[in-house]
């Protein structure tokens, strides 16, 4: 049960986006302006997407999309929009040690509308191996991360440390294989797994990456 996993989408093709309405700010802007919110201040519009001579086109008709509705909606953020019966099954496998609430978020397509969840961390979680993970020798960014398993073996999900308040909201979300067969299990639509690198011996002070 040591293995952990990068959540992803698992798919590419044939599937909506979420998309914001017309603002102005990019996701890393957003996050300040949403702490201490619970609901997202404006609803998001599922679109399909099609990409002609470089650009994306955007459309409002779902017609012809396999994939519409799917507990790890794709959306242009990169932020992680959770299904209602992903976010339970989250909650159900929490130690208590993650520190995490949602966002609430409506989402309108196909003539209905949904609500789904943005996940944010109320805490910046220490859990690199630094002497294991790769880091831009000019600007210090993570390039490649190796987790300690002395610090990620109490969490069940958990995101990565930031100079920013990035790891708030962030874009790359991690599991334990215990989640990951809960979400089998559960039979979850929309979600992929990309196991990561994890070391059981390492050094435990804390770094800002």
């Amino acid at each position: 049960m040591d293995k952990y996993y990068l959540l992803t989408q698992s798919l590419t093709k044939g599937i909506s986006i979420a998309w914001t309405p017309d603002i102005h700010q990019i996701s890393h802007e957003l996050i300040p302006v949403l702490d201490g919110v619970n609901e997202l201040p404006y609803e998001l519009n599922l679109k399909s997407a099609a990409l002609r001579k470089g650009d994306i086109v955007l459309n409002d008709n779902l017609v012809g999309l396999r994939y519409i509705w799917v507990d790890l909606q794709p959306n242009n953020l990169a932020w992680y929009l959770i299904s209602e019966r992903f976010k339970e099954v989250i909650e159900n496998h929490l130690t208590g040690e993650e520190d995490i609430d949602w966002i609430k978020a409506k989402v309108n397509g196909n003539n209905e509308s949904r609500i789904y969840y943005i996940l944010r961390f109320n805490k910046m979680h220490d859990v690199l191996d630094y002497d294991k993970s790769l880091f831009n020798s000019g600007s210090g960014w993570l390039i490649k991360p190796c987790f300690s398993l002395n610090k990620i073996k109490h969490y069940t999900i958990f995101g990565m440390p930031s100079k920013y308040d990035l790891w708030k909201i962030p874009s790359s979300v991690f599991v334990s294989e215990r989640l990951k067969k809960a979400i089998k299990i559960a039979k979850l639509v929309g979600i992929g797994f990309e196991e990561t690198f994890v070391s059981h011996l390492s050094r435990l002070t804390s770094h800002s990456s």
